[in-house]
Protein backbone atom coordinates (compact mmCIF):
# COMPACT_ATOMS: atom_id res chain seq x y z
CA UNK A 1 0.00 0.00 0.00
CA UNK A 2 2.79 2.44 0.90
CA UNK A 3 4.99 1.92 -2.20
CA UNK A 4 2.02 3.55 -4.08
CA UNK A 5 3.00 7.04 -2.25
CA UNK A 6 6.71 6.88 -3.21
CA UNK A 7 6.05 8.13 -6.81
CA UNK A 8 5.18 11.71 -5.18
CA UNK A 9 8.75 11.86 -4.14
CA UNK A 10 9.91 11.28 -7.41
CA UNK A 11 11.57 13.06 -9.99
CA UNK A 12 9.57 12.33 -13.26
CA UNK A 13 12.19 12.89 -15.52
CA UNK A 14 15.51 10.90 -13.63
CA UNK A 15 12.86 8.68 -11.57
CA UNK A 16 15.28 9.10 -8.36
CA UNK A 17 13.99 10.47 -5.11
CA UNK A 18 14.30 14.24 -4.20
CA UNK A 19 16.88 15.22 -2.30
CA UNK A 20 16.16 14.57 1.66
CA UNK A 21 12.92 12.42 0.99
CA UNK A 22 12.40 9.51 4.12
CA UNK A 23 10.95 6.81 4.37
CA UNK A 24 8.91 8.70 7.04
CA UNK A 25 8.07 11.24 4.46
CA UNK A 26 6.39 8.72 2.12
CA UNK A 27 4.70 7.35 5.52
CA UNK A 28 3.74 10.48 6.39
CA UNK A 29 1.70 11.15 3.26
CA UNK A 30 0.47 7.57 3.52
CA UNK A 31 -1.13 8.64 7.14
CA UNK A 32 -2.26 11.90 5.67
CA UNK A 33 -3.95 10.39 2.83
CA UNK A 34 -5.90 7.93 5.08
CA UNK A 35 -7.04 10.58 7.02
CA UNK A 36 -7.97 12.89 4.14
CA UNK A 37 -10.31 9.85 2.82
CA UNK A 38 -12.10 9.62 6.24
CA UNK A 39 -12.54 13.69 6.34
CA UNK A 40 -14.02 13.41 2.87
CA UNK A 41 -16.23 10.67 2.71
CA UNK A 42 -17.90 11.74 5.54
CA UNK A 43 -18.95 15.20 4.18
CA UNK A 44 -19.13 13.62 0.73
CA UNK A 45 -22.35 11.58 2.21
CA UNK A 46 -23.96 14.48 3.69
CA UNK A 47 -24.14 15.69 0.27
CA UNK A 48 -25.58 12.79 -1.22
CA UNK A 49 -28.23 12.64 1.31
CA UNK A 50 -29.48 15.99 0.78
CA UNK A 51 -29.21 15.73 -3.15
CA UNK A 52 -31.56 12.58 -2.76
CA UNK A 53 -33.96 14.72 -0.61
CA UNK A 54 -34.13 17.66 -3.08
CA UNK A 55 -34.41 15.56 -6.28
CA UNK A 56 -37.37 12.87 -4.69
CA UNK A 57 -38.99 15.90 -3.64
CA UNK A 58 -39.49 18.01 -6.43
CA UNK A 59 -40.02 14.83 -8.51
CA UNK A 60 -42.72 13.94 -6.64
CA UNK A 61 -44.31 17.58 -5.98
CA UNK A 62 -44.06 17.79 -10.05
CA UNK A 63 -45.24 14.08 -11.45
CA UNK A 64 -47.03 12.86 -8.32
CA UNK A 65 -45.31 9.71 -5.27
CA UNK A 66 -46.59 6.81 -6.69
CA UNK A 67 -44.30 3.86 -7.95
CA UNK A 68 -45.78 4.32 -11.36
CA UNK A 69 -45.38 8.10 -11.60
CA UNK A 70 -41.33 7.44 -11.21
CA UNK A 71 -41.30 4.28 -13.56
CA UNK A 72 -42.65 6.68 -15.96
CA UNK A 73 -40.46 7.25 -19.00
CA UNK A 74 -41.71 10.37 -20.19
CA UNK A 75 -41.54 11.77 -17.03
CA UNK A 76 -37.67 12.18 -17.66
CA UNK A 77 -36.38 13.71 -20.77
CA UNK A 78 -35.13 11.22 -23.18
CA UNK A 79 -34.07 12.82 -26.01
CA UNK A 80 -31.08 11.82 -27.77
CA UNK A 81 -28.35 9.75 -25.86
CA UNK A 82 -30.43 10.37 -22.59
CA UNK A 83 -32.65 7.60 -23.90
CA UNK A 84 -30.18 5.10 -23.19
CA UNK A 85 -29.34 6.06 -19.67
CA UNK A 86 -32.81 6.82 -18.52
CA UNK A 87 -33.77 3.21 -19.59
CA UNK A 88 -30.95 1.57 -17.57
CA UNK A 89 -31.85 4.05 -14.41
CA UNK A 90 -35.39 2.91 -14.93
CA UNK A 91 -34.12 -1.02 -14.99
CA UNK A 92 -31.96 -0.56 -11.99
CA UNK A 93 -34.69 0.85 -10.11
CA UNK A 94 -37.08 -1.95 -11.18
CA UNK A 95 -34.99 -4.80 -10.10
CA UNK A 96 -34.68 -2.94 -6.65
CA UNK A 97 -38.52 -3.38 -5.93
CA UNK A 98 -38.53 -6.83 -4.64
CA UNK A 99 -40.54 -8.93 -1.99
CA UNK A 100 -37.02 -10.76 -1.37
CA UNK A 101 -34.68 -7.33 -1.30
CA UNK A 102 -31.64 -6.94 0.90
CA UNK A 103 -32.86 -4.04 2.11
CA UNK A 104 -35.37 -4.67 4.96
CA UNK A 105 -37.27 -0.93 4.26
CA UNK A 106 -37.65 -2.01 0.90
CA UNK A 107 -39.22 -5.61 1.90
CA UNK A 108 -41.61 -3.74 4.09
CA UNK A 109 -42.89 -1.27 1.78
CA UNK A 110 -43.49 -4.07 -0.96
CA UNK A 111 -44.96 -6.41 1.19
CA UNK A 112 -47.62 -3.31 3.77
CA UNK A 113 -48.35 -1.04 1.11
CA UNK A 114 -47.21 -2.90 -2.68
CA UNK A 115 -45.36 -0.07 -3.47
CA UNK A 116 -41.90 1.61 -2.45
CA UNK A 117 -41.52 5.37 -2.24
CA UNK A 118 -39.18 7.57 -4.49
CA UNK A 119 -37.26 8.74 -1.30
CA UNK A 120 -37.19 5.48 0.23
CA UNK A 121 -35.63 4.43 -3.42
CA UNK A 122 -32.99 6.57 -3.44
CA UNK A 123 -31.79 5.20 -0.04
CA UNK A 124 -30.26 2.14 -2.22
CA UNK A 125 -29.46 4.05 -5.68
CA UNK A 126 -25.64 5.18 -5.65
CA UNK A 127 -24.08 9.06 -6.47
CA UNK A 128 -23.37 7.54 -9.41
CA UNK A 129 -26.82 6.34 -10.43
CA UNK A 130 -28.68 9.77 -8.78
CA UNK A 131 -26.31 11.66 -10.93
CA UNK A 132 -27.39 9.80 -14.14
CA UNK A 133 -30.68 10.13 -12.95
CA UNK A 134 -30.71 14.11 -12.34
CA UNK A 135 -29.11 14.37 -16.11
CA UNK A 136 -32.42 12.85 -17.27
CA UNK A 137 -34.86 15.10 -15.75
CA UNK A 138 -36.37 17.72 -17.30
CA UNK A 139 -35.33 21.45 -17.19
CA UNK A 140 -38.50 22.57 -13.92
CA UNK A 141 -36.87 19.75 -11.45
CA UNK A 142 -33.81 20.22 -12.62
CA UNK A 143 -33.66 24.15 -11.54
CA UNK A 144 -35.74 23.23 -8.09
CA UNK A 145 -33.00 21.22 -7.24
CA UNK A 146 -30.17 23.80 -8.07
CA UNK A 147 -32.11 26.19 -6.45
CA UNK A 148 -32.26 24.34 -2.69
CA UNK A 149 -28.47 24.68 -3.02
CA UNK A 150 -28.30 28.17 -4.61
CA UNK A 151 -28.02 29.99 -8.01
CA UNK A 152 -26.42 27.28 -9.39
CA UNK A 153 -26.68 26.80 -13.09
CA UNK A 154 -27.99 23.09 -14.17
CA UNK A 155 -24.76 22.38 -16.14
CA UNK A 156 -22.99 23.00 -13.05
CA UNK A 157 -24.89 20.54 -10.90
CA UNK A 158 -24.44 17.92 -13.72
CA UNK A 159 -20.91 18.15 -13.73
CA UNK A 160 -20.67 18.60 -9.62
CA UNK A 161 -22.40 15.26 -9.06
CA UNK A 162 -20.52 13.94 -12.07
CA UNK A 163 -16.48 14.63 -10.29
CA UNK A 164 -18.09 13.84 -6.94
CA UNK A 165 -19.48 10.39 -7.84
CA UNK A 166 -15.76 9.91 -9.18
CA UNK A 167 -14.29 10.54 -5.51
CA UNK A 168 -16.93 9.29 -3.57
CA UNK A 169 -15.24 5.79 -5.25
CA UNK A 170 -12.18 6.59 -4.94
CA UNK A 171 -12.87 6.89 -1.13
CA UNK A 172 -15.47 4.00 -0.55
CA UNK A 173 -12.69 1.73 -2.35
CA UNK A 174 -9.66 2.91 -0.33
CA UNK A 175 -7.71 4.06 -2.92
CA UNK A 176 -5.20 7.02 -3.43
CA UNK A 177 -7.34 10.34 -2.54
CA UNK A 178 -4.35 13.19 -2.27
CA UNK A 179 -3.64 12.75 -6.23
CA UNK A 180 -6.59 11.85 -8.17
CA UNK A 181 -7.99 13.31 -11.21
CA UNK A 182 -10.93 12.53 -12.87
CA UNK A 183 -11.87 12.75 -16.87
CA UNK A 184 -14.81 15.14 -15.78
CA UNK A 185 -14.52 18.39 -15.31
CA UNK A 186 -16.39 21.35 -13.30
CA UNK A 187 -17.25 24.18 -15.30
CA UNK A 188 -15.45 27.61 -14.93
CA UNK A 189 -17.74 28.89 -12.03
CA UNK A 190 -17.97 32.39 -10.21
CA UNK A 191 -16.65 31.03 -7.46
CA UNK A 192 -13.33 29.83 -9.04
CA UNK A 193 -12.73 33.98 -10.01
CA UNK A 194 -13.56 34.70 -6.54
CA UNK A 195 -10.71 32.34 -5.22
CA UNK A 196 -8.41 34.40 -7.70
CA UNK A 197 -7.07 30.70 -8.81
CA UNK A 198 -4.40 30.49 -11.66
CA UNK A 199 -5.63 30.19 -15.24
CA UNK A 200 -2.80 28.70 -18.29
CA UNK A 201 -4.40 28.67 -21.79
CA UNK A 202 -7.49 30.36 -20.38
CA UNK A 203 -8.10 27.28 -18.45
CA UNK A 204 -7.76 27.00 -14.51
CA UNK A 205 -4.98 25.40 -12.78
CA UNK A 206 -6.70 24.17 -10.16
CA UNK A 207 -10.53 23.08 -8.87
CA UNK A 208 -11.57 22.04 -12.14
CA UNK A 209 -10.64 17.79 -11.31
CA UNK A 210 -8.75 17.27 -9.05
CA UNK A 211 -9.23 17.42 -5.01
CA UNK A 212 -9.45 21.07 -4.62
CA UNK A 213 -12.45 20.67 -7.04
CA UNK A 214 -13.91 18.16 -4.52
CA UNK A 215 -13.49 20.94 -1.96
CA UNK A 216 -14.80 23.41 -3.89
CA UNK A 217 -18.47 21.17 -4.50
CA UNK A 218 -18.40 20.45 -1.08
CA UNK A 219 -18.42 24.88 -0.27
CA UNK A 220 -21.22 25.17 -2.98
CA UNK A 221 -22.84 22.18 -1.39
CA UNK A 222 -23.34 21.84 2.15
CA UNK A 223 -25.04 24.33 4.03
CA UNK A 224 -22.68 26.80 6.06
CA UNK A 225 -22.68 25.10 9.32
CA UNK A 226 -21.33 21.94 7.51
CA UNK A 227 -19.00 23.27 5.40
CA UNK A 228 -17.09 25.14 8.56
CA UNK A 229 -16.93 21.78 9.92
CA UNK A 230 -15.52 19.78 7.16
CA UNK A 231 -12.73 23.07 6.76
CA UNK A 232 -11.95 23.05 10.41
CA UNK A 233 -11.51 19.05 10.01
CA UNK A 234 -9.29 19.98 6.50
CA UNK A 235 -6.91 22.40 8.40
CA UNK A 236 -6.18 19.99 11.72
CA UNK A 237 -5.44 16.98 9.17
CA UNK A 238 -2.93 19.32 7.28
CA UNK A 239 -1.30 20.51 10.81
CA UNK A 240 -1.06 16.72 11.80
CA UNK A 241 0.63 15.63 8.10
CA UNK A 242 2.83 18.09 7.30
CA UNK A 243 3.32 17.93 3.67
CA UNK A 244 5.93 19.07 1.25
CA UNK A 245 5.09 21.80 -0.91
CA UNK A 246 5.27 19.89 -4.32
CA UNK A 247 2.71 17.29 -2.53
CA UNK A 248 0.17 21.17 -2.37
CA UNK A 249 0.13 20.65 -5.96
CA UNK A 250 -0.35 17.23 -6.88
CA UNK A 251 -3.58 17.58 -4.58
CA UNK A 252 -4.16 20.81 -7.00
CA UNK A 253 -4.79 23.33 -3.81
CA UNK A 254 -3.62 26.47 -4.51
CA UNK A 255 -0.80 28.12 -2.01
CA UNK A 256 -3.90 30.29 -0.88
CA UNK A 257 -5.99 27.14 -0.54
CA UNK A 258 -7.64 28.14 2.78
CA UNK A 259 -8.92 31.34 1.28
CA UNK A 260 -12.21 28.99 0.38
CA UNK A 261 -12.86 29.14 4.12
CA UNK A 262 -12.95 32.96 4.17
CA UNK A 263 -15.26 34.01 0.88
CA UNK A 264 -18.81 33.73 0.83
CA UNK A 265 -20.26 31.25 -1.36
CA UNK A 266 -22.31 33.13 -3.14
CA UNK A 267 -22.00 37.13 -3.72
CA UNK A 268 -25.02 39.47 -3.73
CA UNK A 269 -24.60 39.73 -7.45
CA UNK A 270 -24.79 35.69 -7.71
CA UNK A 271 -28.53 36.43 -5.71
CA UNK A 272 -30.13 38.22 -8.31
Amino acid sequence: MINGYKEAYKNPVTNQFQDGITFEDIYELYQFDNDLRSIFIKYILMVERNIKSSLSYHFCLTYGDMQDDYLDMNHYDYSGKKKIVIQNMLKIMRGQLRNDSDYVYIRHYMKKYKYVPLWVLFNVLTIGQLSKIYSCQKGRVQIQVCQDFGPIKINEMIKMLAVMTKFRNVCAHNDRLFDFRTKDALCDMKIHERLSLPREYGRYVYGKNDLFAQVIILKLLLPEDEFKMFFHELKVCFRKHPVHKEVLGKMGFPTKWEKIGMIKKFTKTDLK
